[in-house]
């Protein structure tokens, strides 16, 4: 086997071991609704320094596939949602979104289905049943929208910060030193 073909292997080795770090250390900031491990992760990776920049890039790369992975389950919940109100003559596609089905209170959901005839007290608690279940759910998937939103922010921060760095490393190696010292100058 070359060299190149060793190198690349252990690269791909090295970024797998990063994203399952990433993904038992993101799994534990869900579980606990705390940014602080992932957070631990992150600084001890930029003390390392430049040379963390792709480790960086595949937690950013996790924190990404979990947003959207919540962001499927959540219209997958609201689908579902939508199918079991049919059942009963009322619809929620099209007037609304799994965000604002969130934000709905119980009374304005009866208020909404009894605007579309469904007036039977018994049907009517049974949706509200269905309705209240999906948005206790749905409000716990935001709030890990919102937790990994917030270190999405942060990875990004400090990767613009090592790939500022980055850039300055290598302007130094590649500049002459009267150079240098004339430009700090300016």
């Amino acid at each position: 086997m070359s060299d190149d073909a060793l190198a690349e292997v252990y690269a791909y080795v090295e970024r797998a071991y990063v994203r399952l770090q990433a993904a038992d250390v993101l799994t534990h900031c869900l579980e606990n609704g705390d940014s602080e491990p992932v957070q631990n992760l992150v600084e001890e990776l930029v003390l390392v320094g430049t040379q963390s920049l792709s480790a960086l890039r595949e937690i950013l790369a996790e924190v990404t596939s979990r947003k959207k992975q919540l962001r499927d389950d959540q219209n997958q919940i609201f689908t579902k949602l939508d199918d079991a109100l049919k059942e009963y003559g009322a619809r929620l596609l099209g007037s609304y979104t799994p965000l604002s089905v969130s934000h709905l209170t119980p009374v304005g959901f009866l208020a909404l289905l009894r605007q579309q005839g469904v007036d039977d007290d018994k049907d009517q608690m049974i949706c509200l049943q269905f309705f209240q279940d999906t948005t206790e759910f749905m409000r716990g998937i935001e709030g890990h929208l919102r937790l990994l939103d917030e270190i999405e922010t942060y990875l990004e921060d400090w990767l613009w910060g090592l790939i500022y760095q980055s850039t300055h490393e290598g302007w130094a190696e590649e500049t002459p030193p009267q150079k240098q010292q004339k430009r700090w100058l300016l």
